[in-house]
């Protein structure tokens, strides 16, 4: 292993292709993470808090926009690197969603819930990959 390049070994285009949907998992929990902080039944902060509501509202921005990233990061990275180093197929989807779901259930801290949640998204994956739901970008590319 004298010569192994860890830059070389990283695609570049599947490191892009996750930042940016990372990026847009950061900006899409930070509104939705905005809107949920204002229900009335949210998560209270202490009185003796100085600016109770700001402290209230970044805290659930920011754990709503991690979420989301490590969602999208996590879906789009795994099947990104499977479609590099094996090939197209139904399974690729399938192994993103198991494992995205696996993350989340990890962060909730239970094995039972990471296996359960990773199943339910593996399966919807496959649901839609199976009827052939696609994205209007996707429908276009596939035309040209």
């Amino acid at each position: 292993m004298e010569n192994s390049n860890l830059r070389g070994s990283v695609d570049e285009e599947i490191v892009m292709k996750t930042g940016k949907v990372a990026g847009i998992g950061l900006a899409a929990g930070s509104v939705w993470g905005a809107l949920v902080s204002m229900l009335p039944d949210g998560p209270q902060v202490g009185s003796k808090v100085k600016y109770p509501q700001l402290i209230r509202t970044g805290k659930v921005c920011g754990h709503y926009a991690a979420s989301f990233a490590v969602i999208g990061a996590t879906y789009v990275g795994v099947e990104q690197a499977l479609e590099k180093y094996r090939m197209k197929d139904i399974f690729n989807g399938v192994a993103a969603g198991f494992a995205t779901g696996a993350v989340m259930g990890f962060r909730v801290g239970s094995s039972r819930t990471a296996f359960l949640s990773g199943s339910a998204i593996a399966l919807t994956s496959l649901l839609l990959d199976v009827t052939g739901m696609r994205t209007t970008y996707e429908e276009e590319k596939g035309h040209h």
